[in-house]
């Protein structure tokens, strides 16, 4: 089901140390971490070991989830995990807070794709029969019953709505763009073609090796987490970050203390401090354990 992804660094960018290397002359004030890749793997499972030290550290200290997830995707692990912070979602694109019963949670952040480029990018898509889907009011909109949209819909574990103009529906707005492909080389060409046509108007990166993400140029996760971190008082470089993806770049190199699983990207392994293991692995516990905050 899942494309592999690139070679780890090789000699000239040499990936990080494991973080059983790191001193612990950090000390964080806070822990930011991924879903997808980082905390749970391709099979959507969540380690027990994973979880009891995620729980305990948000006993100790603010915990915050970004993701490229919908806000319903990504509120289960929320509850899971026991984090009370809200959710950075789409990439950075919505801050939300947690419901407080049955009232909904709020939105403190919100900046979705021009209409306009969302049009061109669906057009795009079409035109070279890429499977595309958009989000309004955080439902995943498709307007082709394709065997990816299903692939999505299942590692996000929410329905879909289906459209018959999908270039029509997000002249209303779209919270970011997905094309989703199982074929590697398909996914490259996609990322090139997306930005060279739509440019400085889009980014497009990359939560998981099938989906192409385009969002808003004016945000990344880790300026919606700074954004958290004032509202605390603190700052992301008082953070520990971990992630595995493109779209994790921005927060890891931020972060007092960036942690990349040790597969991940060059592009991510760049700018991380130390590695740690795969999420069927424990990798999350291994990092929160080695900071004195899993138990």
């Amino acid at each position: 089901m899942t494309l592999p992804e690139a070679e780890p660094a090789g000699p000239q960018t040499p990936a990080p140390g494991p973080i059983t290397e790191l001193d612990n002359e950090f000390e964080p004030r806070l822990v930011v971490l991924d879903i997808d890749g980082t905390l749970i793997d391709d099979d959507l499972n969540l380690q027990p070991r994973t979880r009891a030290a995620v729980r305990a550290a948000a006993q100790r200290l603010p915990v915050i989830l970004a993701t490229g997830r919908m806000y319903r995707s990504a509120l289960p692990w929320a509850g899971e995990l026991q984090v009370t912070q809200p959710l950075v979602c789409y990439q950075g694109a919505l801050i939300r807070e947690l419901p407080n019963g049955a009232t909904a949670g709020r939105v403190i952040f919100e900046e979705g794709l021009d209409p306009t480029v969302a049009g061109r990018a669906v057009e795009i898509a079409r035109a070279h029969d890429w499977h595309v889907q958009a989000y309004q009011d955080d439902e995943l909109l498709c307007e082709q019953d394709r065997p990816e949209a299903h692939l999505y819909a299942r590692i996000a574990q929410i329905p879909i709505r289906y459209v018959d103009d999908l270039a029509r529906i997000v002249t209303n707005g779209s919270t970011k763009i997905v094309c989703v492909c199982e074929d590697r080389q398909v996914v490259e060409e996609c990322v090139a073609t997306m930005e060279a046509d739509l440019g400085d108007r889009v980014r497009v990166t990359r939560s998981m090796a099938q989906f192409v993400e385009l969002v808003s140029p004016r945000v990344n996760k880790a300026q919606s987490i700074e954004l958290l971190c004032h509202r605390l008082g603190l700052s992301l470089s008082a953070a520990l970050a971990v992630g595995d993806a493109p779209n994790d770049v921005e927060m890891i190199a931020a972060a007092g203390c960036g942690v990349a699983i040790w597969r991940a990207r060059p592009e991510v392994l760049a700018v991380a401090d130390a590695t740690c293991a795969e999420p069927e692995r424990g990798g999350v516990a291994d990092v929160l354990e080695h900071f004195g905050l899993a138990g």
